[in-house]
Parts: structure tokens; sequence; C-alpha cells
């Protein structure tokens, strides 16, 4: 491949990744407002939260931002572990499927910063 297709290609992976990650707010919203059904007493809502998360994992990791995949896959374990139990969900539990999300967002961030120094460097 000649050094202008490389440059033409390198491009539209960054501009496919930049789209990727411009939605990410919304993502990282409706996992927000997954969380908050889940603390209203919606316990059924684990299996979207699961679902959720599972998305990510692998949407993160197709557009290589492995630290959005690993802390989406977290949280679907943990979404996992909790749908399969019968007991109430732990304040502590809410919390760290909060701090996943948190992680999420963090991830997201991370990412577009270093997307936007690639391209300026």
């Amino acid at each position: 491949m000649s050094p202008e297709a490389d440059d033409t290609l390198a491009r539209q992976l960054r501009a496919l990744r930049r789209e990727y990650l411009s939605d990410s707010a919304q993502r990282v919203g409706e996992l927000r407002g997954l969380l908050a059904r889940l603390a209203n007493g919606e316990r059924a809502v684990l299996r979207e939260l699961s679902q959720a998360f599972h998305k990510l994992a692998g949407s993160g990791g197709s557009y290589g931002f492995p630290l959005v995949s690993t802390r989406s896959r977290e949280g679907e374990q943990l979404a996992n572990r909790l749908a399969a139990g019968a007991a109430p969900i732990a304040d502590a539990d809410q919390a760290s499927l909060r701090s996943c999300v948190d992680a999420i967002a963090l991830a997201f961030t991370e990412a577009l910063s270093a997307l936007d120094r690639e391209s300026s460097g």
C-alpha cells in the first residue's frame, strides 16, 4: 500500500473512531438511566444493563478502545452475577455498578483525548 493510501486509511479510521466516541455521552446516559431504574426497584433491568454493558464491551474492542471494553465487561459480569441471584440488590452492589459506569465514562473521555492528541501530532 502506498504512503498516501496509508494516510487516507488512517484518517478514515480516526474519523470512524471519533464518530463512535461522539455518541459516548448518550451511551453513558443510557447506562445511568438503567441504574436509576434499578435504584427504583426494577430488578428485571439487570438483564438490560448486562446487555448494554455487553454491547459496549464488544464495540469498544472493535473500535480499538480496550479500556472501554474492559470496564464494560466488568459491569456486564457484575450485572449477570446480580441477575442470577434472588437476594435484593444491596446498596454496595448498586454503588459498584455506578462505579463501573463512571469508569466507562472516564475511559471514553480518555479515549477521546488520546484520539485528539493522535490527530494533532
